[in-house]
């Protein structure tokens, strides 16, 4: 199955606000609530899941040589 380019570039993004909204939902209902637990390891899972898709997603990019930045002064040079 494969998703619009520019959904799957907001994919990370989205993982890091749906965590960083369960976890602050549990200092909204408070750490006594009955699903605080769940709600904050759902918000970590999704935080980590965030950061490691980037960092693939960084990591592949780099293996094999896709640039998202225009070229720099350097690389204008030796074109």
């Amino acid at each position: 199955m494969w998703l619009p380019e520019p959904v799957y570039k907001a994919l990370p993004t989205v993982y890091a606000a749906m965590g960083a909204c369960f976890i602050v939902g549990v200092f909204y209902l408070g750490f006594d609530a009955p699903m605080s637990p769940v709600y904050l390891a759902l918000g970590l899972v999704s935080v980590i899941a965030s950061v490691v898709v980037s960092i693939w997603r960084s990591a592949g990019s780099a293996k094999r040589g896709d640039k998202d930045l225009p070229p720099g002064p350097d690389e204008k040079e030796a074109a």
